[in-house]
């Protein structure tokens, strides 16, 4: 939640803002249950109890939301930074932070990350649940902001929430009544050193929705859908045997006939199972169009039915294409994020090493997770390879771009390569080197190994 303000922070205005984050935090709540599979057919009940009632999830919500999360950070950001960031960074884990603060964005519309300093007195940063956080702007058309409030269940007292409202300078704990009544500071500020609101806001988009909210509706349809198909069906295996010219059939009978597996008729008798005739093709219809539909909205291809030639990489890039221009709009929004990270760090770090520049010298570069388009990778890494061998692309950007390696990596191996002069490390020509080895090799489970 954002709150934007120029009232002074105190004990009222936190009440006030933490009521506020009480009330939204049901939809938000509603949106985490629809990713974890708790949907609402789950609650449906029928006043015969006697009646099949099959509850069944076909969880779409949580595959839109993973799948544009591998998209966009399934391949970890790269930043082009001192190695003093860059430790910083690995330290914080920060591949695994990045990717749950995106989840977040496409679960809940919102992802949040707050930083501090562990008891070695390292800056460290972590994902925060949307939940538990309330962002405090001023009334400037850059909405800065002023303010951070934390709101999370105290767990040693149920009947008590923790709150921690950070500013630029401090942060100050309080504890709070469940009532949301009573707030209590429990120690004075305490300095943190960040020279800014320790915490990033990462919007999904400026409503703050998550990715599949907006197909929720169509959700439930394919729910009740899936389950009501299956109560049919159970309903056609349970169905009432009908026997016609034979009401002096006794409950004896009816257990010989079932133990027997026989029925013994006269010409005038009938037997026949009483069932509901289901449109089978109608059913099918329907759900194909509402899964479809939930493909469109949700801006993801259905990548196991491609249809004719959709295996190639062109069909496939046309298939994400919707889900490339959401994946765009976050990449710009995490950006912005991932710079004020790298400002809060260097806030710290420059203290003890003021050679590291500045956070605006670093460059952040992002790779699509295009697992499925490897065939198109394998045909661009064959096109950089012969731009190297004419002198048109340098081998430097070559090891960067296709081997996952850093300015400095790249550089010490090109070092390394020409002061190897024994013939067995090869010619000493990368892209030659790795040309033939790539049409004369072929990969296994357990390597590589020479083409037969």
């Amino acid at each position: 939640m954002i709150i934007k303000t120029t009232q002074k922070i105190n004990n009222a205005f936190i009440i006030e803002a933490v009521n506020k984050k009480i009330a939204e935090n049901v939809r938000l709540q509603r949106l985490q249950d629809y990713y974890e599979g708790k949907h609402d057919i789950l609650l449906r009940s029928y006043t015969d109890t006697t009646k099949p009632n099959n509850r069944i999830v076909v969880n779409y919500c949580k595959k839109i939301a993973d799948f544009m999360t591998g998209y966009l950070v399934g391949v970890a950001v790269k930043y082009e930074a001192p190695q003093i960031i860059l430790d910083s960074l690995g330290y914080n884990d920060e591949p695994d932070t990045t990717q749950s603060i995106v989840r977040s964005m496409n679960v809940m519309g919102i992802g949040c990350e707050l930083f501090y300093t562990d008891a070695d007195g390292i800056p460290r940063f972590a994902n925060i649940d949307a939940r538990e956080s309330i962002f405090i702007t001023d009334d400037s058309i850059e909405e800065t902001l002023t303010c951070y409030i934390r709101l999370y269940p105290n767990a040693d007292n149920p009947d008590m929430y923790n709150v921690t409202v950070y500013t630029a300078s401090n942060y100050t704990e309080y504890r709070l009544s469940r009532a949301v009544s009573e707030l209590k500071a429990i120690n004075a500020p305490i300095p943190h050193f960040f020279d800014d609101v320790p915490v990033i806001t990462y919007p999904n988009n400026p409503e703050h929705t998550g990715a599949f909210e907006g197909v929720i509706s169509l959700q439930n349809a394919l729910n009740v859908v899936m389950s009501d198909e299956v109560n049919d069906f159970e309903s056609f295996v349970d169905a009432y045997l009908v026997l016609n010219g034979l009401q002096g059939t006794q409950p004896e009978d009816v257990a010989n006939m079932k133990r027997d597996r026989l029925l013994l008729l006269d010409e005038n008798s009938e037997a026949k199972w009483l069932t509901k005739n289901v449109n089978n093709a109608h059913i099918k219809e329907l759900k194909e169009s509402i899964i479809s539909k939930i493909h469109e909205l949700g801006c993801v291809p259905d990548i196991e039915n491609m249809g004719a030639f959709g295996s190639s990489g062109i069909s496939l890039r046309y298939k994400l294409l919707h889900t490339e221009l959401q994946a765009a709009k976050q990449e710009r929004t995490l950006h912005r994020g991932l710079q004020r990270r790298l400002k809060l760090l260097y806030s710290v770090l420059s203290k003890s090493d003021t050679s590291i520049g500045r956070y605006t010298d670093v460059n952040i570069i992002f790779t699509r997770n295009y697992i499925m388009l490897s065939d198109s990778l394998i045909e661009q890494k064959r096109v950089d390879l012969s731009l190297v061998e004419r002198q048109m692309l340098s081998k430097e950007t070559f090891l960067q771009q296709h081997k996952d390696m850093t300015p400095e990596e790249a550089a010490e191996e090109l070092r390394r390569v020409q002061i190897e002069t024994d013939p067995m490390y090869g010619s000493g020509d990368i892209a030659s080197d790795f040309y033939d080895f790539e049409l004369t090799q072929e990969r296994t489970d357990t390597g590589w190994r020479p083409m037969i």
